[in-house]
């Protein structure tokens, strides 16, 4: 048995695929290849860091110097690489110096106490990336200088595992941790859901019972049909693998949009019903810190299409924000933007235009004003939402098919969503290449719904494509949704 496991984890470790073997063998063998190889990886990474976070630049904290070795490692092991200082400001191989700020998260205080961080869980808001944190702290002298990172991006950890596994159809695997979070999936829109709290007493039982041990065989319920699965703990993570043999189901419903613009619709009232909730249901003082980093931490926790929120005061700086790795922006002047100026005009409720984010992608705001117990103006609380994670997130629910395109378009001409993100931003009345898309993107504008036509390119021959488009709007902002396919 010994030979067999030392085969197939070779295998994974030299990128080569696994092939099932024979139905007795296929669950156990499997299973603790798999275990072992996220094992190693993951202790890899923390072994490169540990290596660099001995050096002597590291020691001195000279970033240049750190850089090359965090570089070296980001080449054996994908990755976002970071170097963290004390006050929780910290360089990324990518940006250099982020002014970004990752005091506020849950690893940081062990990892500045002297202790390695083990694939902690971070969802990013901004990117919409799930990923797992390595991390080494940097010991001078008794005293924690620093600490060397790296953030492995799981749905690209969870297709390369995918690949190498060619498990038949009717079998399915995840990683859960001592939380039950659901680190891993064969299916990546399950990562980061709950198994014990999402999943159904019957998993939830099982679950319960493959954390108790270091590996076993459970049963339990899923979609009304019984699997059967084995489980094995990883050796140096608190990470529990399991696969087990599934029932096909059915696959997604193909996208109309007389279904997709009223889900969209539904999406935008939510988060307004649930801020107006949150304004309305509670006396917020606005000069107290405590009290309104509650209150942003509250509007963040509506959504997780939400990736900021942030209370700007009565002379348009943005006084706090939530997360807190934005903090470093806290401060900052943005009394000149466009919905700004709206709200301290009139103190009313805005939905921006699409505008450039500090963190480099487009971003829409929802605005609320805001005001003290004397019912004095105090200013606004600020939404902040991404238009491609919200649309991708939806579409993920539908079936789009191989020769439709779908993008959002405001009635100004820009593109907030493209299935093609270098679109996105982009004016569609400015764009003198394509004279047949400008003149349907003026019709689009004029008309809430409707249909037409235009000339497109497939590679580099053209194509006339046919499209139709509906309407989503909130506080006068309309959205035109256009789902676009070759005609035949």
């Amino acid at each position: 048995m010994k030979k067999l496991l030392f085969l197939l984890l070779a295998m994974l470790l030299s990128g080569a695929a696994f092939s099932a073997p024979a139905e007795q063998d296929l669950k156990p063998a499997l299973v603790n290849a798999a275990a072992g190889y996220l094992d190693d990886l993951s202790m890899d990474v923390l072994a490169m860091l540990k290596i660099a976070a001995e050096t002597p630049e590291a020691r001195k904290g000279e970033w240049e110097g750190i850089r090359r070795y965090l570089a070296e490692a980001e080449k054996r092991v994908p990755g976002v690489y970071f170097y963290v200082l004390p006050d929780g400001n910290y360089y990324t191989l990518e940006r250099n110096f982020t002014n970004l700020n990752l005091m506020n998260r849950g690893y940081f205080k062990p990892l500045f106490e002297g202790m390695p961080v083990k694939g902690y869980e971070v969802y990013s808001r901004s990117s919409g990336k799930k990923s797992a944190v390595m991390a080494e702290p940097i010991v001078v002298d008794g005293r924690v200088t620093g600490a060397l990172g790296a953030s492995l991006f799981l749905d690209e950890l969870h297709a390369r595992l995918n690949a190498r596994f060619e498990l038949p159809a009717d079998y399915t695997w995840f990683v859960v941790n001592d939380e039950g979070l659901v680190i891993l999936d064969s299916e990546k829109d399950f990562i980061f859901m709950n198994a014990l709290t999402q999943g159904g007493d019957s998993l939830k039982e099982a679950m319960l019972e493959s954390l108790k041990g270091e590996s076993g065989k459970i049963r339990y319920e899923m979609d009304g049909h019984a699997r059967d699965a084995v489980y094995r703990k990883l050796s140096s993570l608190d990470w529990w693998m399991i696969l087990a043999k599934k029932q096909e189901e059915g696959g997604a419903a193909e996208i109309s949009l007389n279904t997709f613009v009223p889900k969209l619709q539904g999406e935008l009232d939510s988060i307004d019903e649930k801020t107006r909730k949150l304004l309305s249901g509670a006396k917020i003082n606005w000069d107290n810190e405590a009290e309104v980093r509650k209150t942003l931490d509250a509007a963040l926790r509506q959504s997780r299409l939400i990736f900021e929120a942030v209370y700007v005061d009565e002379k348009g700086r943005m006084r706090y924000i939530e997360p807190h790795d934005y903090v470093n922006f806290e401060g900052s002047d943005i009394s000149s933007q466009e919905h700004v100026i709206s709200m301290l005009r009139r103190h009313r409720p805005v939905f921006s235009s699409g505008f450039p984010a500090v963190e480099g992608f487009q971003a829409v705001v929802i605005a609320y004003p805001v005001y003290d117990q004397r019912g004095r103006f105090k200013g606004s609380l600020s939404i902040l939402m991404r238009p491609e994670l919200m649309l991708r997130t939806l579409l993920k629910e539908v079936k789009i098919p191989a020769d439709h395109e779908l993008w959002v378009m405001q009635p100004d001409g820009m593109i907030v969503y493209d299935e093609d993100r270098r679109e996105i931003g982009k004016n569609l009345f400015t764009d003198s290449s394509r004279e047949s898309l400008v003149k349907l993107a003026h019709e689009i504008s004029a008309e809430p719904q409707g249909q037409g036509d235009y000339v497109g390119l497939k590679g580099n021959e053209k194509t006339t494509k046919a499209a139709s488009w509906g309407t989503v709007s909130l506080f006068g902002r309309d959205w035109r949704v256009v789902l676009a396919h070759p005609v035949k």
